[in-house]
């Protein structure tokens, strides 16, 4: 029994005991029971709120099954709503990655050829991948393989629906190239590694005398030279210049994060006509 029902029980049996002893009149014993009754009443109206108010309570209480049902509810609806957050990122990503893809395109001064990476061994990850164009799409050997960021290799073996390309990154990928702002020209070339980290591009047969020129976030292009990369291709930039017996030597970051290829173009040759230019953005 709680508190204020015990005190009610008191003040009831004081009353019901004033009740008989007081006179016998009956204006008086009136007048008692009605001061009775007034002091009373508030008091059992108190315990029936109290009462009621316990019991809606334990009706809204749930029970532990009921409570770990809705609780897995939740997690399922809460891994539903992060896959379909991520299909969404996904979707904006791609659309992203076209929509650029198609800029590049219409803005190149060459003729290019749309490919998707359809196949990379872990083997041979920072040397070569697979493309799904070949022969009926155009393609041969020693063409140019590029995004809009940068050189991305060349093409190797050439079948009649899909071509291996080779990296920028492998040692074999061989660039003439040339440092913007200075008339020093080079070799690039990828290097051999044995972990799992992207290899760096080296820049050999850079004269001494060019060392002081050579800046760290300068940037390196295709010069043209040999004939298999057209000139003004980007490479990447220098991270940093070390001199050699002969002559000095820079590495080199690549333009393209090849770790994360999934379309890329085929110059497979020149535009005829040149690019429409970009229409500047209107000013209000």
């Amino acid at each position: 029994m709680s508190r204020n029902s015990i005190i009610a029980l008191i003040v009831f049996f004081v009353a019901v005991i004033a009740f008989f002893v007081l006179t016998r009149h009956t204006e008086t014993q009136q007048r008692v029971q009605q001061n009775v009754l007034s002091f009373v009443r508030p008091l059992f109206g108190l315990t029936s709120n109290l009462s009621a108010k316990a019991e809606a309570v334990a009706k809204g209480m749930k029970t532990l099954p009921q409570l770990e049902e809705e609780n897995r509810q939740l997690k399922l609806t809460n891994e539903q709503l992060t896959l379909r957050n991520q299909l969404l990122n996904d979707m904006e990503r791609e659309n992203t990655g076209l929509r650029n893809a198609l800029g590049f395109k219409q803005r190149s001064q060459f003729k290019l050829v749309p490919a998707r990476i359809i196949a990379r061994s872990s083997a041979t990850w920072w040397t070569s991948v697979q493309i799904d164009r070949g022969e009926r799409d155009g393609l041969d050997s020693d063409m140019p393989v590029v995004v809009d960021e940068g050189l991305v290799g060349k093409t190797t073996t050439v079948a009649e629906n899909t071509a291996y390309v080779l990296l920028i990154t492998d040692e074999g990928c061989k660039v003439a190239a040339t440092v913007e702002s200075t008339r020093e020209n080079g070799i690039l070339s990828g290097e051999r590694t044995s972990s799992g980290n992207a290899p760096e591009l080296s820049l050999n047969f850079l004269a001494k005398t060019a060392v002081p020129q050579l800046k760290p976030g300068l940037k390196v292009f295709s010069s043209g030279v040999g004939g298999v990369f057209p000139s003004g291709l980007v490479l990447g930039e220098i991270r940093s210049v070390e001199m050699r017996a002969l002559d000095a030597r820079a590495r080199v970051s690549p333009a393209v994060n090849l770790a994360r290829l999934e379309n890329v173009f085929v110059v497979v040759g020149q535009r005829e006509t040149p690019p429409a230019p970009t229409p500047a953005p209107r000013t209000r």
